[in-house]
């Protein structure tokens, strides 16, 4: 007698996981490969060689320092920079592309962290341009005779990094939670115009816990002590407490 024995098939399919790496590729393309990233990019390092001539053209005005010219470079990238990563972190929402996104991808978390990793990576290599443009900067000024000190004022150095990703890392978080670009790049410009009313001398002593604009100064210009609790006060606030609900919001948002 002759047995003839069949596979049994198991109905399943095995899958392999999409690579965290292709994760971060796909999303850095998707970042600036839109018409309106690039025009940004490139307003946003136009702006930053633009408050550079601020301490080069008026000498007698600004302080003539590497920490100072370093210090211009980083207000005039962060002008535009969270408004590029709101526009990546509202891609699909506001494109209809996300049913696409979480059809290739369904774990929304890991795309919601290859997006903030991201534009981190963003901010980084924008700072690390700003860096350069200050140097070259610099390099002008001591060439048109300032005198201008050799060294570095190491905690500003360290705090211009962290200063473009706080800053970076509040576009982020209110594009993860609105999920919505115009409103979202609205709710950026507005809280910014709102919390500089803290600055009054009636409402400044709130306004040193929660006003990034007075927090994050101190980050730039190096002055961490005694300033501490306020920074993080005010990173929970503007960063943490919205990237942890627009986290919750994708995990839990019908896609239509």
């Amino acid at each position: 007698m002759t047995t003839t024995t069949h596979a049994e098939p198991t109905g399943l399919t095995q899958f392999l996981p999409i690579p965290f790496t292709r994760l971060l590729r796909a999303e850095w393309q998707k970042t600036i490969s839109t018409r309106a990233a690039r025009w940004l990019l490139a307003a946003t390092a136009v702006i930053t060689i633009g408050a550079l001539l601020i301490p080069l053209l008026f000498p007698h005005d600004v302080t003539q320092s590497r920490a100072s010219y370093l210090a211009w470079a980083g207000l005039g990238l962060t002008r535009l920079l969270p408004v590029v990563l709101m526009l990546a972190m509202t891609a699909e929402w506001s494109q209809r592309t996300a049913m696409t996104t979480f059809t290739q991808e369904p774990r929304r978390g890991r795309v919601l962290t290859a997006k903030v990793l991201t534009g981190l990576g963003i901010s980084l290599a924008s700072a690390g341009f700003a860096f350069l443009a200050a140097q070259l900067t610099v390099l002008a000024a001591r060439a048109a005779g300032r005198h201008i000190a050799v060294g570095w004022n190491w905690p500003q150095l360290a705090g211009f990094a962290v200063f473009v990703l706080l800053t970076s890392s509040i576009g982020i978080a209110f594009g993860a939670l609105l999920h919505n670009t115009a409103v979202a790049i609205v709710a950026y410009f507005a809280l910014g115009g709102a919390l500089s009313l803290l600055m009054i001398p009636a409402l400044e002593t709130a306004g040193r816990w929660v006003n990034t604009g007075q927090t994050y100064g101190w980050v730039l210009y190096g002055q961490w002590a005694g300033h501490g609790g306020q920074i993080v006060t005010s990173t929970l606030l503007w960063v943490v407490l919205p990237l942890a609900l627009g986290r919750a919001r994708t995990l839990h948002r019908e896609v239509g």
